[in-house]
């Protein structure tokens, strides 16, 4: 409770949605990357996409969820379920993300082309990109909460 405050979200179920993608993903993520980092290894480039999707209240009401971000890497919004026109903030992010993952697949690092700059993954700092209209690095994502939650056990 006092890592997840309910009063610090929206509704208690949010809350709740924090700690499971935390404990599911962002902790492990992290994990992995720091266990993947070393002198003599390629480079680990982290994410973390938070854009809710603008123009159907269904679709908002979810926020960034995983693998969402694949619409916007592949520019294909039929995949969504339901019938969705992107917003042009929306298209402008999707041809941002196709520019980073087309750069990482041909180069093995998603910078240039006048992008935001990607960090490379420094386990000291645990930097990342944050990925929604605007990109930004960030670091330290739910350290706190990571440091935590990754002594429990994983089931």
């Amino acid at each position: 409770m006092t890592l997840y405050p309910a009063a610090a979200y929206t509704t208690p179920s949010y809350a709740l949605i924090a700690v499971d993608s935390d404990y599911n993903m962002t902790c492990e993520t992290r994990n992995i990357a720091r266990a993947a980092t070393g002198s003599k290894r390629k480079p680990i480039w982290r994410y973390f996409y938070t854009h809710a999707m603008e123009n159907d209240a269904s679709l908002n009401v979810m926020r960034a969820y995983h693998s969402q971000e694949v619409t916007f890497v592949f520019g294909n919004f039929s995949g969504l379920n339901v019938p969705y026109t992107p917003t042009g903030a929306e298209l402008s992010l999707s041809n941002t993300m196709m520019g980073y993952w087309s750069r990482f697949a041909a180069t093995g690092d998603p910078n240039g082309a006048g992008a935001v700059t990607w960090p490379q993954y420094d386990a000291s700092t645990d930097s990342m990109l944050q990925i929604d209209d605007t990109q930004v690095a960030i670091n330290g994502y739910h350290n706190t909460e990571c440091d935590y939650l990754s002594t429990l056990p994983q089931i």
